[in-house]
C-alpha cells in the first residue's frame, strides 16, 4: 500500500487513527526490505583499522606480482638490451603484435607519477605510456588504492626462479618488497611473502631459506602489519602438488623446506593445485597422501583456479564435483573435519579472479569474458556463501594473463596491437620446433609458437596451424566502455564488506553509489 492512500478521504470516524511507523509499512515479501536482508554469519572477529594483521580470517587479500620493468628506472635490468623491459616483452621485445609483448591489459597511468614511452599508439595518436614497479612511487600507489577501496593488503610473490641465482631479478624484487613494505606503513595494509617455486629445486634448498632468513630479519619479524597466522608472521608457498616431473620437486621435498620454515618462525600458506583433496586433474595423485599431510602441516591452503573454468557456467558446473562452489564447499568441510579430528589448524582460501587473456604470449589459448563483473562477483559470492572466512584474489596487477584488478584501460581505448609489418604466428602443440626461425631468431626451439616472416613461413606442422597475425584479431582486452576504470578494485572492497557482514549478501552486484 502506498503511504499517501493512507491519508486520503479520511472521515471524522477516523480522527484518532495513529499511521503506523515506515519500517512496518513496506511490503514483508518485498525480498529488499531491511528485515528480509541477509547477512554474512561470521565466526571471526573483523580486523579494526590501524590494529596489526593477527589473521587471514575476514581478509581479502590480493596476489601482487610486482615484476613489471622499463628502460630507464634503475633497475639492473637494464643493463641487457633483453630484459630491459621486464615482463613486458616477448621474443625480446616489447612492440605491437601477437608474441611481440607479453601484455593483455594496458594500464590506466592517470595517476602515476613515472611513466614510460613505448612503440604503441593510442587511437587519438598519442604514445601510450608504462610504469615500472622498480619506481617506489608506482608501488605505493598500489597501496593506496588497496587502502581507498577496502582491500586488506597483498601477498608479494617472489619467484624463486627470478630471484635465487639472478642478481638482476634480485634487485628487482627486493627493490619492490622495500617499496611495498613501506606501503603497507602508509596506508596500513596487511603484507606477506609468497615464492613462486617455478624454478625450484632441493639444489635451491638452502639458498630459499637464506632468502627467508633475510625476509625474516629484515620485515616478518619487524612490520607492524606483516600478516600473521596463529601467531606467527605467515610465508606462502606457490605451486605445491603438481607433477614433479614437471616441477623438479616433490611433496616431499617442499614437507622438507615447510619444516625448516616453521623451524625458522614462520606460519605456513600453501597455493595448491585444484584438484587437491579428491585428486586428478592437475593433481599429481599418486602422491595424494604425501600432499595431504603436507597440507595439514600448514595453517592455510590455496588451490589455484585460473585456466580450470573461464566464464559463469564453467564455474557453476564444471570440475569434477557438479560445480567449483560444490567443490570449494567439501574442500573447506576437509580443513574443518582435519582440524577438529587431527589437531591441526588448516584454513581454507579459495581463490577468485576477474577474468583471464594471454593471448599475446599465447595465441592458441581461449579468450574468457569478465561478463561485466559478473563472473568475479559470481566466484566471491559463491565462496562467502558456503562459509569461506577469507579469499585470494588473483591478481592485484597481472597484465600478463589479463587477471588485474587494478586499474586498466577501457576497450576503446587501449593501444593498437597492429605491428608495422604483418607476419606469420606458427604453432605446433608437439613444440617440433627445430626447423622453425622466427624473425630475429629467437625461442624458435623453447616454445611451442614462432613468428616467422611472409617470405619465410614453412608448412603448417602436424597438428598444428599457420596464420597471419593481421587475421588473428589480438588486440589489448580492456574495461568495458560503461565502467569506471577502478570497477574491479570496487568490486573487491564490496566483496570485503559483504565477508564482514557490512553489506548484505547478494547474488547480484550491489548498486555503487
Amino acid at each position: 500500500m502506498a503511504i499517501g492512500a493512507m491519508f486520503t478521504g479520511c472521515s471524522d470516524d477516523d480522527k484518532d487513527f495513529i499511521p503506523p511507523a515506515l519500517d512496518e509499512i513496506e511490503n514483508p515479501d518485498d525480498p529488499s526490505t531491511p528485515d528480509d536482508e541477509t547477512f554474512n554469519e561470521i565466526a571471526f572477529t573483523p580486523h579494526v583499522d590501524g590494529e596489526p594483521y593477527d589473521s587471514y580470517r575476514g581478509l581479502v587479500m590480493a596476489g601482487y606480482q610486482g615484476w613489471f620493468g622499463a628502460p630507464g628506472d634503475g633497475c639492473s635490468h637494464n643493463d641487457a638490451p633483453n630484459t630491459v623491459w621486464y615482463h613486458y616483452r616477448e621474443s625480446e621485445m616489447f612492440k605491437p603484435g601477437v608474441l611481440r609483448n607479453s601484455i593483455d591489459l594496458w594500464p590506466d597511468m592517470t595517476e602515476y607519477t613515472k611513466k614510460y614511452d613505448t612503440d604503441f599508439v593510442f587511437p587519438d595518436g598519442s604514445t601510450a605510456q608504462v610504469y615500472s614497479a622498480y619506481d617506489e612511487s608506482s608501488v605505493l600507489l598500489h597501496f593506496k588504492w588497496m587502502k581507498d577501496y577496502g582491500i586488506d593488503g597483498a601477498f608479494m610473490q617472489r619467484f624463486v626462479g627470478e630471484v635465487i641465482d639472478n642478481p638482476q631479478g634480485e634487485d628487482h624484487f627486493n627493490k619492490v618488497l622495500s617499496s611495498a613494505m613501506k606501503g603497507s606503513d602508509q596506508y596500513q595494509r596487511a603484507i606477506a611473502v609468497m615464492y613462486d617455486l617455478g624454478g625450484y629445486n632441493t639444489g635451491r634448498f638452502d639458498k630459499v631459506l637464506n632468502d627467508a632468513r633475510w625476509i625474516y630479519d629484515t620485515y616478518a619479524s619487524k612490520q607492524k602489519y606483516y600478516l600473521h597466522e596463529n601467531g606467527k608472521p605467515m610465508i606462502a608457498l606457490w605451486g605445491v602438488g603438481f607433477n614433479p616431473v614437471e616441477r623438479n620437486y616433490t611433496n616431499g621435498d617442499i614437507q622438507t623446506l615447510v619444516d625448516e620454515l616453521k623451524k625458522m618462525g614462520y606460519s605456513i600458506m600453501l597455493g595448491v593445485s585444484t584438484y587437491w583433496r579428491a585428486g586428478g586433474g592437475d593433481t599429481y595423485t599418486p602422491d595424494l597422501q604425501a600432499l595431504h599431510a603436507l597440507i595439514k602441516s600448514a595453517d592455510v591452503v590455496m588451490p589455484w583456479y585460473v585456466g580450470r573454468y573461464s566464464n559463469s557456467v564453467e564455474y557453476a558446473t564444471g570440475g569434477n564435483e557438479g560445480g567449483f562452489p560444490n567443490m570449494i564447499s567439501k574442500d573447506l568441510d576437509w580443513c574443518k573435519t582435519a582440524s577438529l579430528q587431527e589437531g591441526v589448524n588448516v584454513n581454507f582460501a579459495p581463490h577468485c579472479f576477474p577474468g583471464a587473456s594471454d593471448l599475446n604470449m599465447h595465441p592458441y589459448y581461449s579468450r574468457g569474458s569478465r561478463e561485466h563483473g559478473n563472473f568475479f562477483w559470481n566466484q566471491m559470492y559463491g565462496a562467502i556463501s558456503k562459509g569461506c572466512e577469507m579469499l585470494y584474489i588473483a591478481m592485484f596487477d597481472e597484465m600478463d594473463e589479463g587477471t588485474a584488478i587494478y586499474k586498466v584501460m577501457n576497450k576503446s581505448k587501449v593501444p593498437s596491437n597492429e605491428p608495422d609489418e604483418d607476419y606469420y604466428v606458427v604453432y605446433n602443440p608437439k613444440n617440433e620446433q627445430v626447423r622453425y626461425t622466427n624473425m630475429n631468431g629467437f625461442g624458435a626451439n623453447t616454445t611451442n609458437t614462432v613468428f616467422m616472416a611472409k617470405s619465410a613461413v614453412d608448412p603448417v606442422p602436424t597438428d598444428g596451424w599457420c596464420q597471419l597475425q593481421s587475421q588473428m584479431g589480438i588486440t589489448f582486452e580492456g574495461i568495458d566502455d560503461d565502467l569506471p576504470t577502478d570497477y574491479y578494485l570496487w568490486l573487491t572492497g564490496m566483496a570485503r564488506k559483504m565477508l564482514n557482514a557490512q553489506i548484505p549478501m547478494s547474488a547480484e552486484i550491489p548498486a555503487r553509489e
